[in-house]
């Protein structure tokens, strides 16, 4: 019969994998999370009592829901999509709606980085039900601003805009105490980085004049990440890069991506990668410039390697 000590050291082991996946990226998670799914899914079938099976299935969808992180940042869809999958089914045994929440967001952000914009959005709605039936706040404010994100992707600029104000409305009146390893993440340097992005879209699709607001967001998250958060900042960086490069400062925005590429020599991740392509596709339009040049250049060159 197993006790709480399993489950926490599962907890444990779930709480470093996710550490390492957002300093490092998916990539070096990979072969870790495996192992502890292989180790700690036996669980589900042990004698427990009642209190111990809900808090192990608890446990158990979280590692299935980091796993499922990890692979879609490892550029693994099918099997990142499988993990949430499982990661749903076993939240809903045990009623964890916080944690349906957070699923269903990540699920919405495979689709959003693959152009399902849609698809996007009807997974951030399914979390916004999953919110709202557990009170939490801080989950409906980040499903608001990655729905405002889609919305900025598909050039829905009044949709986009509201959105992101209910989100920041959303994160400033939730309660931060007691939250949940899955959501740690969604800081206000987080928060900052998500409106910086929303506006880096709108500022491809809606109009340039967003470029501005969104290099004003994207610095103060990026200036607000710690080491630990390497991932995001260097996200945050090709962004800046971006939206530097549609407002017309080329010096600045070739400094920030290359800034970015010197960030994400350490990471493994397929997503930041995906991510660089439409960089330097704007530093092509540039080519008088030898630093936009060479910025398109230098990334060409990363992703061939």
């Amino acid at each position: 019969m197993i006790g709480l000590s399993e489950v926490t050291r599962l907890e444990e082991a779930t709480r470093a994998l996710r550490e390492l996946d957002y300093r490092s990226g998916g990539e070096p998670c990979l072969d870790g999370v495996r192992l502890c799914l292989r180790e700690n899914l036996p669980l589900l079938t042990a004698p427990a009592s009642e209190q111990v099976r809900q808090r192990l299935h608890v446990a158990v969808a979280d590692l299935r829901n980091l796993a499922g992180w990890v692979c879609f940042d490892a550029g693994l869809v099918d099997n990142a999509q499988n993990h949430f999958c499982h990661a749903l089914a076993l939240a809903g045994l045990a009623r964890a709606d916080e944690l349906t929440a957070n699923v269903c967001y990540r699920l919405g952000r495979v689709f959003l980085h693959h152009g399902h914009f849609d698809e996007a959005l009807r997974y951030f709605d399914l979390g916004q039900l999953a919110a709202s039936r557990s009170g939490d706040g801080l989950a409906a404010g980040l499903l608001s601003g990655n729905a405002a994100w889609a919305c900025a992707k598909k050039g829905a600029e009044h949709s986009a805009r509201m959105l992101l104000d209910r989100g920041r409305a959303q994160f400033d009146a939730a309660s931060r105490t007691g939250v949940a390893g899955w959501a740690a993440f969604f800081t206000p340097a987080d928060l900052s980085g998500l409106a910086g992005a929303v506006h880096a879209d709108l500022a491809v699709t809606a109009g340039r004049h967003y470029a501005q607001t969104a290099i004003v967001l994207l610095t103060t998250a990026i200036d607000g990440y710690d080491e630990g958060m390497a991932r995001s900042r260097t996200l945050g960086l090709i962004s800046l890069s971006t939206s530097h490069l549609i407002e017309g400062d080329l010096e600045a925005g070739v400094e920030a991506g290359l800034r970015a590429l010197a960030s994400s020599g350490p990471i493994g991740s397929a997503r930041v990668r995906d991510r660089f392509r439409p960089l330097a596709s704007h530093a092509r339009r540039h080519r008088g410039h030898c630093g936009a040049r060479e910025l398109a250049d230098r990334i060409d060159a990363v992703s061939a390697a």
